[in-house]
């Protein structure tokens, strides 16, 4: 029979002694070789009592910039070439029915400012700041079939208007610059199309809306105290 010595009580005291701080080396040694459990990545994730939220919210100004101006004085500047949508040939405030539109630098002077008005039906008419030669009546921005755009005396044909002098803002997508104030908005006519930059001097024209000329920016007109109201009821 082998023999086995027999724990005394010496023995036993110190292994009391000691076994507390085994036990508390073999808890910090696990939690040490635990990995730390990765960031979640889901955007509703709980800090405690706390929700973190997902992101910061769009810009203000950017959303605003890329709708495109629901009534009130403007001007509308060319996304592509930088230039603003301009009525020629426009002197001592005046122009006659006929005038051609086009594209030109900004000049500060109101054959570059428009006031957008609502319709009846919801769509936009787009008045030039300009009085008319013969006090006819409001010079609007128009387009006929043949894609041509000009100015006319305001001419209502039923609760919508003439649809050669509806238009409605649609913003989107489009080539984004910071240096031009954002993607913008296009200008879609009530019949179909949308207003192109045909660069400096040319005539504005109704065509694809895939074009990359048919982005546009708003603005503020600056240089006149005296603004014309909006109709009654807009």
């Amino acid at each position: 029979m082998r023999y086995r010595p027999a724990l005394t009580a010496a023995k036993a005291t110190v292994v009391l002694a000691v076994l507390p701080a085994l036990l508390l080396a073999g808890e910090a040694g696990h939690a040490v070789s635990e990995p730390a459990a990765a960031p979640s990545d889901d955007p509703g994730r709980r800090r405690g009592d706390v929700t973190l939220a997902p992101g910061p919210l769009p810009d203000v100004a950017d959303t605003v910039t890329r709708s495109g101006p629901a009534k009130g004085l403007t001007v509308l500047t060319a996304r592509q070439s930088g230039l603003r949508v301009h009525a020629f040939g426009a002197g001592a405030s005046r122009a006659a029915d006929g005038t051609a539109v086009g594209v030109m630098p900004a000049t500060g002077e109101e054959s570059q400012e428009w006031l957008v008005r609502p319709s009846a039906g919801g769509e936009l008419v787009l008045q030039s700041l300009l009085s008319s030669s013969d006090d006819a009546g409001a010079l609007v921005l128009t387009t006929d079939p043949d894609d041509s755009v000009y100015l006319q005396h305001e001419r209502p044909a039923g609760p919508d208007g003439d649809p050669g002098q509806l238009w409605t803002f649609e913003d989107g997508s489009g080539p984004s610059d910071p240096g031009r104030g954002g993607p913008g908005f296009r200008v879609i006519a009530h019949r179909g199309g949308c207003l192109l930059d045909n660069g400096y001097g040319e005539r504005l024209t109704v065509g694809q809306c895939e074009d990359p000329r048919a982005w546009w920016t708003a603005g503020q007109p600056v240089g006149h105290a005296v603004r014309p109201a909006l109709p009654s009821g807009s």
